[in-house]
């Protein structure tokens, strides 16, 4: 990791894990964390390479589209992330993988952390098991409940307000081709 990664790594996970008790779960969480930082337009992935599945996502900064991408290149964006945003992509043993690719609607630093490594540490570190259940899983089940709300809600009115209201001061910073998909689609 760079040295601006670093420090982002140690600014979003050192107020989770106990400072004093938790120093090898930490160290840990680090060895199991990938950084990127992705340039405004760029993706994270060449297409259909399942980089993320099985992968805890955390948007550290920046503004993020995730998306689906079948053979022809067709688009299904299903998650926007801000910082604080996560996401956990399914893994390669579960029934539906995820093939999430990440662009950067705004330049963005997001770590991925591989989430089975994750799992076979929680015995030896079980600070980790409380991270991932007290923090990755309700961020990640808001942001999708959140996200299946806006979705379903009739009115296009209804649906940018309450867009506006969980993503503050994003609706503006949206590219049209975006608002259009997570706003005004219903």
């Amino acid at each position: 990791m760079e040295k601006i990664e670093i420090k982002f790594f140690l600014k979003v996970f050192l107020p989770l894990i106990n400072r004093r008790e938790g120093r090898a779960a930490l160290r840990c969480l680090f060895r199991h964390t990938t950084a990127f930082t992705l340039q405004k337009g760029e993706t994270l992935f060449p297409k259909n390479i399942p980089g993320t599945v099985g992968q805890i996502i955390v948007v550290c900064s920046g503004l993020i589209n995730g998306f689906l991408q079948d053979n022809e290149w067709e688009k299904t964006d299903i998650w926007l992330g801000q910082k604080g945003s996560i996401y956990i992509c399914q893994g390669q043993n579960s029934p539906r993988t995820e093939n999430l690719n990440l662009e950067a609607i705004e330049e963005a630093i997001i770590f991925l952390i591989d989430y089975e490594e994750l799992e076979t540490s929680y015995k030896s570190h079980p600070e980790l098991a409380e991270l991932f259940y007290n923090y990755f899983l309700p961020c990640a089940m808001s942001d999708a409940s959140e996200r299946n709300i806006i979705f379903r809600l009739p009115d296009v009115a209804y649906r940018i307000n309450r867009f506006r209201k969980f993503y503050p001061g994003v609706y503006e910073r949206l590219p049209k081709d975006l608002l259009l998909s997570y706003a005004l689609c219903g």
